[in-house]
Order: C-alpha cells, then structure tokens, then sequence
C-alpha cells in the first residue's frame, strides 16, 4: 500500500469513526479515556460530562450519581464498580449487553490491544431486546397457564400430579412421611343448580383462596378438577394431616360468606392417605387410597374427615 492510499484510508476510517452511529471509546492502559465520538456520548448521558482523560471509574461514579447511562441493579455505588471490575478487561474480546436507565439496551463490544488500551464499541440494540424480552414474557405465561387452573389460579390436575409423583418418590428414597389429602365441596350440584353457576365459580375461587391462604410453605394446594382439590402435605403424618384438614373445615365453618349470597354456607369433606413406605406403592395408588376415602366420608354424610385404614 502506498504513502497516498494510506493517508488516505486513514482519513476515511478516522471520518467514518467520528460520524459513526455506533459509540466508539478507547481507554488507554490506565483505563483514561483517550478517544470517543459523539455516539458514544449520546449512548451513556454523557454529553455534560468532560470524558476525555477521565478514567473509567469517574465516568461509572458520575452516571451512578447522576442517574444516567448504565442501569446499576444496585444501590450501593461499591456494589456495581466490584461487579464492573469483575468483568471488564477479563477476556481479549468480549461481547456483553448493558441496560441503560432509560429503558435502551445496548450490545457493547470490549476489546483489548497487545499494549493494554481498550477498545469499547455500543449500538443500540433495544428494538431487538424488547421483542425478545416479550417472547420470554410470553413464553413463561404459556408455561404457567399450562400448570395453572384458570378459574382458581391454582395448580391444576397435571401439575399437582407431577408434584405428587416427586413427592412419592422422595418418600421413598428418604424415608419420609407424607401425606395426601383429596377434598371435595358438599353438594356444589346444589349450589350450581340453586344459585347458578357464577355463584358456583365463586364458591370455587373462595374456597381456593381459603386453602391457599392456610397452608405451609412446603404444601401444594391444586384443582383436580370440578369440585374437587388436593392438599400434598410434606413431612406430615396422616393424623397429622387430618387435624390440617379440620382446621380448615373449622375456618370455612366461621367464614363470612354473605358477598357470596346472604346466608349462604357450604361444607366439604376430604380423605387423607399416608404415602406408604413400600417402593410399589406408586402415586396412582396413593391418589386412590386418598379418593376412596373421601367417598367414604361423603357417604358417612359429609362435612367430615377420615383417614385412610388399609380396608378402601
């Protein structure tokens, strides 16, 4: 290449640098800022700021302060300049994205030079980032209508199960007792038939709420499907789960139920199973022991509780 094209290359990359769309910064070895364009101003806030021969830590403090440029996830100005330094300059060519406070994202490009300075290169890549953050947004609400009961918001038939199913298989490899119970609402037939069916929702919702609203950090509460719920009880006997299931038929029997309708009452009755230790003892069985003692509290006359015995 000759004296002339050089020259001349030279001016059109210097041009096309200065001019550039993208932000463009060079740090020196002692990480001062020794170059940039307006773009790089323009990117971070920072057209306010005297950048060149600032370091890179002033040029962090003053966005923290002054509330521009990167968005922190922190409050504590130490916080962010420990996890910026644990990133910067840790790999010859990096490429990372940055939040900004304003709501742009940009892909930022970290480059290193044999002697030590460093080449910082952003574009906007926003559009990009909201529609991806927008299909993970809706990926995760298919996700959780697929596990979730649409008039509960509860965990439906399908999701209890596998909980369940992991739940039976930790009893056994553990050796832990774990109890499941099945409740069903008294007479909802009635309840649809005498005050119609958005009534019946409601039950539904508040019942729901109710068994939501009581229960321990490590139990699972899911809609089977019509009137019928499950309670999965971790490290719970079975007259341990019974007195669990009492209680809550004690807090329905003194609930105000009158924004339902006035006067209105309902009951349920459940039946409780304990996870037997037996490895061929599977979650299909636990969920029948469970069930056929609820059809033999219901036929008892309902409102009532019993505990599976072996005899189902």
């Amino acid at each position: 290449m000759d004296i002339k094209t050089n020259e001349q290359l030279q001016k059109v990359l210097i041009e096309h640098i200065g001019t550039s769309e993208n932000g463009i910064a060079v740090l020196d070895a002692k990480d001062q800022v020794i170059f940039y364009n307006q773009a790089f101003l323009r990117a971070f806030g920072l057209q306010d700021y005297p950048v060149y021969k600032q370091s890179y830590d002033d040029l962090l403090s003053w966005m923290f302060t002054t509330g521009v440029g990167m968005k922190a996830h922190t409050q504590k100005l130490d916080e962010w300049l420990a996890y910026i330094h644990s990133q910067y300059r840790s790999a010859p060519f990096r490429n990372y994205e940055v939040e900004l406070v304003d709501g742009r994202w940009l892909l930022m490009t970290e480059q290193l030079s044999p002697d030590g300075e460093v080449v910082l290169v952003c574009n906007d890549v926003t559009l990009f980032k909201q529609v991806e953050l927008a299909l993970q947004k809706a990926q995760i609400e298919l996700a959780r209508q697929a596990m979730t009961d649409e008039l509960t918001s509860l965990p439906n038939r399908r999701h209890f199960m596998q909980q369940l199913d992991n739940e039976c298989q930790r009893a056994h490899r553990y050796g832990h007792t774990t109890s499941l119970a099945v409740i069903d609402i008294d007479h909802f037939k009635k309840i649809n038939d005498g005050y119609g069916h958005p009534t019946g929702d409601e039950v539904l919702r508040h019942f729901a709420g109710l068994l939501a609203q009581r229960l321990r950090k490590n139990d699972v509460v899911g809609r089977l499907g019509g009137e019928e719920f499950a309670l999965l009880l971790p490290e719970t006997s079975k007259e341990s789960a019974r007195a669990v299931v009492s209680r809550l038929q004690q807090r329905l029997a003194s609930e105000n139920l009158e924004h339902i309708s006035p006067g209105f009452r309902y009951t349920f009755s459940a039946g409780v199973a304990e996870c037997e230790p037996s490895p061929q003892f599977c979650c299909a069985d636990w969920m029948r022991a469970a069930d056929e003692t609820l059809y033999r509290a219901k036929a008892a006359g309902r409102n009532c509780v019993m505990v599976y015995d072996g005899s189902c």
